[in-house]
């Protein structure tokens, strides 16, 4: 018998270590390709560029203490004794690629990519929760030049996106969601299948080509429509044993400024340097439980060296972020190593994450 069942969505997501190397997407500034995920109305600034190809993978969790948890006689018995050392545990693998297949050029950008996700999030003893599936993502947005009067400038964009997503979830003890986790049988576990929409908005005031402030609103609307089966058997087979239930992601306000510096034209080593700083999820502040709201300040810098090397650094979560590009024409090779947090206060649950991409953009 079809019957409701809970589910929070999961926000669709493009892997990028360019972007995480700074502290994440800032919404005043364009980066390429990863324009896509900063704000649609940098896409009135952006320059062409196609993109054919991206392998981007994240881990997190308490990566330096893993070994440990592998030479332990039994592994979940290893992991419990993370638990009870860091008020909690959450183990995560995001990769975003191969598929990262889409064009971005003045006004306008589009984008097909796939991700495979793997997590266990166990903040206590008596719960757990591991998930594991595919997603494909579509996205396609448009900016335009609003205002333009001397060194001043107004453009607005629009952004659609369309997700299909595949998962398989176990909820329970911590004890019994890690066997799972470690034994990673999941034939038995129940399929969820989830389709969404969303719409994002965003605005920018740039001055004189280099200050720039901006909004950006990330699914200002995004239902998302999920299903669950019993099993993976009864998933290929068609049978839920729910009925579809609708749900939203909240939305992400996010509220930013930028500079790009002006160097000297005899300056040959070093060929760009940006700041940013935003103040994201601002509407958070207005639910019930919220996060501290230091923890949506972020702030980072990148510097460009001869058009070829990048040095990031930056801190959001009030955590330090850092990382190192390369810009090969054909490929850009990035890595990032960063700190989030995944409690309400500074250092409740910090988590460390390291990020490595190679991306195929001309």
């Amino acid at each position: 018998m079809a019957q409701d069942f809970n589910f929070k969505p999961i926000t669709p997501e493009i892997v990028s270590a360019r972007t995480e190397g700074s502290g994440g997407p800032y919404c005043a500034t364009e980066v390429g390709f990863d324009t896509l995920s900063t704000n649609p109305a940098a896409l009135a600034f952006v320059d062409k560029e196609w993109s054919f190809a991206r392998l981007a993978c994240k881990v997190s969790g308490p990566l330096f203490d893993i070994p440990s948890v592998f030479q332990a006689d039994d592994m979940t018995t290893g992991i419990l004794d993370l638990v009870a050392d860091n008020n909690g545990v959450y183990i995560g693998l995001n990769e975003t690629g191969p598929i990262a297949i889409g064009k971005v050029d003045r006004n306008f950008g589009f984008g097909v990519f796939n991700r495979g996700i793997c997590k266990v999030d166990v903040p206590s003893i008596a719960k757990a929760t591991f998930i594991a599936g595919e997603e494909i993502l579509l996205v396609g947005g448009y900016g335009l030049v609003l205002y333009e009067k001397g060194p001043h400038l107004i453009s607005g964009g629009l952004q659609l996106k369309g997700f299909f997503q595949s998962f398989v979830r176990e909820e329970g003890t911590a004890v019994a969601v890690l066997e799972t986790f470690t034994d990673f049988d999941t034939n038995d576990l129940p399929s969820i299948l989830s389709t969404g929409f969303g719409v994002d908005v965003g605005a920018i005031y740039r001055f004189d080509g280099n200050l720039s402030f901006a909004f950006n609103c990330k699914d200002l609307y995004t239902p998302v429509f999920s299903t669950r089966y019993a099993n993976y058997g009864d998933f290929l087979g068609g049978d839920p044993d729910s009925d579809t239930i609708y749900t939203r992601i909240d939305p992400n306000l996010s509220i930013g400024v930028a500079y790009s510096i002006p160097l000297p034209a005899h300056w040959t080593t070093i060929s760009g340097w940006n700041v940013m700083f935003d103040y994201r999820d601002a509407l958070s502040s207005f639910r019930t439980i919220h996060r501290n709201p230091i923890l949506n300040v972020a702030t980072g810098t990148e510097i460009e060296f001869v058009d070829v090397v990048y040095f990031r650094l930056g801190v959001r979560d009030a955590y330090l972020s850092t990382g190192l590009g390369l810009d090969l024409t054909a490929c850009k090779i990035d890595f990032a190593i960063y700190g989030t947090e995944l409690g309400l206060e500074p250092g409740n649950r910090p988590l460390l994450n390291i990020a490595l991409s190679a991306a195929f953009e001309y």
